[in-house]
C-alpha cells in the first residue's frame, strides 16, 4: 500500500471522485449500501476513489471501488490511533490535522456527500465554499433527500443565491449522481466563480 502525507502528490490520472459520509452508518443500513454501489460504480468506471480511509459509508465506498478493480486513496488521521483504516484503500493519504486531511480532499476532481453528521456536513461545505471563488475546484454532488431538505433550510435561512444553490445540485438516487458526475467532468455547466459572502 502507498502512503504519502502532501496534497500536492496527487498524480495526473483518471478523474478523482472523493466520496464523504458517515462513519456511524453500517451494514445494514440501507445508506451501506447505497455507498457500496457508489463506490462500484465509480471504480466500474476506472476512476479513482477517495474516501476518508475508515469505516461506515466511506468503508462501503471504498469496497465497492475495490471490487470494482479501482485505485482507493484513504484519507487517515495521524491521531487518530484509536481507528484503523479501510482495508480496502489501496493508497494512505495520511494527515497530521484536520486542515490538512481537508487540503487532500480538495485535490479531488468531485465530491459526493452522502448521508452524514457535522464531519461530513463541515467538508461538504468546505468543497462548496471553494467552488464559489475557486476556478477549478472539486465539483460537489449532494446524494439524497437529507441533502435535499438541507439544501432547502440553507436557502431559507442563510444568504445564499440562485448560483451557489447549483453549485450543489442534489441527486436522489446513485444513478441519478453518476450521470451528474459524468456531466462535470466531462466540462459540463458550470456558474462561473466570482468572489462573494
Amino acid at each position: 500500500m502507498d502512503t504519502s502525507s502532501s496534497p500536492d502528490e496527487t498524480p495526473p490520472g483518471p478523474p478523482l471522485v472523493a466520496v464523504i459520509g458517515s462513519a456511524r452508518l453500517e451494514e445494514p443500513d440501507p445508506a451501506w449500501r447505497e455507498a457500496l454501489a457508489l463506490g462500484s460504480a465509480l471504480g466500474g468506471r476506472g476512476w479513482r476513489v477517495m474516501t476518508g480511509g475508515y469505516g461506515g459509508l466511506m468503508g462501503a465506498a471504498a469496497r465497492g471501488a475495490g471490487e470494482a478493480g479501482a485505485t482507493v486513496i484513504g484519507l487517515p488521521m495521524r491521531g487518530w490511533a484509536e481507528l484503523t483504516p479501510s482495508p480496502w484503500c489501496t493508497e494512505l493519504r495520511w494527515a497530521d490535522d484536520y486542515a490538512q486531511r481537508l487540503r487532500h480532499l480538495l485535490t479531488a476532481d468531485a465530491v459526493v456527500a452522502l448521508a452524514g453528521g457535522v464531519g461530513t456536513l463541515g467538508e461538504a461545505a468546505v468543497v462548496w465554499s471553494a467552488l464559489q471563488t475557486e476556478p477549478g475546484a472539486a465539483r460537489l454532488v449532494l446524494l439524497g433527500p437529507r441533502w435535499r431538505r438541507l439544501r432547502e433550510a440553507f436557502a431559507a435561512e442563510l444568504v445564499i443565491g440562485a448560483d451557489d444553490l447549483r453549485l450543489a445540485p442534489v441527486a436522489e438516487d446513485t444513478g441519478e449522481a453518476v450521470l451528474l458526475l459524468e456531466r462535470v467532468l466531462a466540462g459540463g455547466p458550470a456558474v462561473v466563480p466570482a468572489p462573494r459572502g
